[in-house]
């Protein structure tokens, strides 16, 4: 990666509302420079996609938990399948370890998540669950 793709990137993991014109200006460049760059990382994929960050406390989704299981291989293609389609999961990671699978969920409140890890996440084949529940996010986005 070319150091002026790493400066752009930089600045927009900061911040992803910054304009081509605003970009060029920090780093000195012209904003068709820059958003000809920006343009050829989304299309190598690079970058992935944009989104907000969003206090979840604030939305009403009180609790967080990672949530790590184990699937039988011949059960995780239509698990993964049905978690994309949780409303409640943030991420799905393969992992070392004991456990294959690493899962981030939100919930409005305890309740709410040992119903998500009962009645959707246990019936679609995992077992062997480990949970662990955020009690304070300390650094969460670092750099922003």
């Amino acid at each position: 990666m070319q150091d002026l793709d790493a400066e752009i990137l930089r600045l927009l993991q900061k911040d992803g509302k910054l304009t081509y014109d605003q970009i060029g200006q920090a780093l000195g460049r012209s904003p068709s420079t820059v958003r000809d760059r920006i343009k050829r990382m989304e299309e190598d994929r690079t970058i992935l996609g944009y989104s907000a960050i969003v206090d979840e406390s604030r939305v009403g989704l009180g609790v967080v938990a990672f949530i790590s299981a184990d699937i039988a291989s011949e059960r995780t293609s239509d698990a993964m399948t049905a978690l994309y389609s949780l409303e409640n999961v943030g991420e799905v990671m393969n992992t070392t370890g004991e456990r294959r699978i690493m899962i981030r969920v939100h919930a409005k409140d305890n309740e709410e998540l040992m119903e998500l890890i009962d009645k959707k996440i246990r019936p679609l084949g995992f077992e062997d669950l480990e949970i662990t529940v955020i009690l304070d996010p300390i650094v969460r986005f670092p750099g922003i």
